[in-house]
């Protein structure tokens, strides 16, 4: 098993596209996300062991960092991120819990901030969206207990720069139906 990650955001889709073809090229590590998201950024999200993605990410930096918009690399990372960059996820049912959503304003900090919030507290990866048509921003919802839910959040919150924060709630009873057609 793959236990680390690592992304690259870029403030260019012309040099995202470019450098991760390098990064991929000279570093063992599995492709998982790349995609070009908004506002006209690039992101590329890879799998590996720690030291190869150390690697991955310094040789993006290292090649251009005057076009990357945030980094992160995360060790022993929640196997639910993986999953749900894939498309899949564990339990979506939503009856009878709280719900938590975290919005942050990059999408590397908001990955931070989900590791730590799943890693915190038994709750369930519900959602994640990535960029794309919502301005560049990440957002995750998370189901549970309504105390495993506020930990989580609070734990989210308190892993990234409260700047790159733009909004948090908890909803105790969450509407069936709502949470039907957001998910």
């Amino acid at each position: 098993m793959e236990s680390s990650i690592g992304s690259l955001e870029f403030k260019s889709i012309c040099k995202g596209i470019e450098i991760s073809n390098e990064i991929l090229k000279r570093n063992n590590v599995s492709l998982i996300y790349a995609k070009s998201i908004c506002p006209g950024k690039f992101i590329i999200i890879f799998s590996g062991n720690c030291s190869e993605i150390l690697n991955a990410v310094n040789l993006g930096t290292s090649l251009d960092s005057k076009n990357i918009v945030e980094t992160f690399i995360i060790n022993k990372v929640h196997n639910d991120i993986i999953e749900a960059l894939k498309g899949k996820y564990k339990n979506q049912d939503t009856e009878g819990l709280c719900v938590g959503i975290f919005e942050s304003k990059k999408v590397c900090s908001g990955i931070k901030a989900l590791d730590n919030a799943l890693k915190s507290s038994d709750v369930n990866l519900i959602k994640i969206q990535l960029a794309f048509t919502i301005g560049g921003k990440f957002v995750f919802i998370i189901s549970g207990l309504i105390s495993s839910v506020e930990n989580s959040i609070n734990n989210a919150k308190s892993s990234i720069s409260e700047n790159d924060i733009l909004n948090t709630c908890v909803i105790p009873f969450s509407n069936i139906d709502l949470m039907k057609k957001i998910l």
